[in-house]
């Protein structure tokens, strides 16, 4: 029977997963712990997602809930927050519908959990399943070092925000176990946007948590699919608009916050690493499928006409970005000159 008060929530938000979302129940069903619950919201999918789920309802014996949306979000933010408002758990950990855990990825969290008091445990890597096929490769996109055994991090939140703009940390809300009330009194929740969401939430994490564990473990399994929003399936005009979005709740986290008052350089730091980093993804093609170009033009359309005095940090991003490019293609002009120069007197001399 259910227990009125598991220790684990895990909550999955769900959009036409027919062809994964049964191997994701059942690597569930197999876990060595068993005291969760599991949430499922369905973001209005239009295939068989919700009815294979249903399916599952008896063999989780009144722990799995599933609830629908009356529209769909476009990203699986908005679902999770959904979720977290029925999640009874101690704990709570994010799914995606297409990937796995391994057999015993909930009894390792939990134990390093409640050994350290964290509220939040943070695996440093996952493993990577290419869709179709079995075989799983440890990955990650965190810079090294990692940590050998599980590592409390430090109290100086400018070394945390530093680290962080080096890549110390693993931006990915899936892999990880979060405190409930620690997610509740801080109301750190998943922005409403449709990408760049899992990092603001862990960013905030980062700077809320007094107990935040690093872990070595890998437990989580992601499968490697090439048809996800994620790989440049979205409008560059959409991207563009999370990107000005995304910026704005950023820096109005930090703007609450006496240490990032105190210690400007640390938010400035922080809000430059974070627009810097989102456009080389999306130039790398990441969440567009288009060239670098538009979605600078669109930014820069966007944030000029639309109420510049509230984007700031990103106008000045821009700004600065823009006088490089112009640096850079007059040098490149005038190596140009040179050459011709160059080129004009050989012909003489001939």
């Amino acid at each position: 029977m259910a227990n009125k008060n598991p220790a684990i929530s895990i909550i999955i938000a769900m959009f036409n997963a027919q062809r994964y979302i049964e191997d994701c129940l059942k690597t569930l069903l197999y876990q060595t712990f068993q005291d969760f619950e599991v949430i499922i919201v369905d973001d209005c999918s239009t295939d068989r997602s919700a009815e294979i789920v249903k399916s599952f309802m008896n063999r989780f014996d009144g722990r799995l809930q599933l609830i629908k949306t009356k529209r769909n979000s476009g990203t699986p933010g908005l679902p999770r927050n959904l979720a977290l408002k029925s999640a009874r758990g101690k704990y709570i950990t994010f799914f995606d519908s297409d990937d796995m855990l391994t057999k015993t990825a909930l009894e390792e969290l939990y134990n390093l959990a409640e050994e350290f008091d964290a509220e939040v445990v943070h695996p440093e890597r996952y493993y990577e399943m290419p869709d179709g096929s079995n075989h799983i490769t440890p990955r990650t996109f965190q810079m090294p070092p990692f940590v050998k055994e599980p590592t409390l991090e430090t109290d100086d939140l400018g070394d945390r925000v530093e680290r962080f703009t080096q890549k110390k940390f693993l931006w990915w809300a899936c892999n990880k176990l979060f405190r409930r009330d620690f997610l509740v009194k801080n109301n750190i929740k998943f922005p409403n946007m449709t990408s760049f969401e899992d990092l603001i939430l862990l960013f905030c994490c980062l700077i809320r948590a007094k107990n935040y564990l690093r872990v070595p473990n890998v437990v989580y399994i992601y499968r490697l699919r090439n048809d996800s929003l994620s790989h440049g399936g979205r409008h560059p005009l959409e991207v563009a608009t999370n990107l000005i979005e995304a910026v704005k709740v950023m820096d109005g986290f930090m703007g609450s916050m006496q240490f990032f008052i105190q210690n400007p350089k640390f938010r400035y730091m922080a809000l430059d690493y974070f627009i810097q980093s989102r456009i080389n993804i999306i130039s790398h093609g990441l969440y567009t499928r288009t060239q670098p170009y538009e979605v600078d033009d669109i930014l820069r359309r966007r944030i000029f006409n639309v109420k510049p005095n509230e984007n700031i940090p990103l106008i000045a991003y821009l700004f600065g970005n823009a006088n490089v490019q112009r640096l850079q293609v007059e040098a490149q002009q005038q190596e140009i000159d040179r050459l011709k120069a160059l080129l004009a007197q050989s012909n003489k001399m001939e």
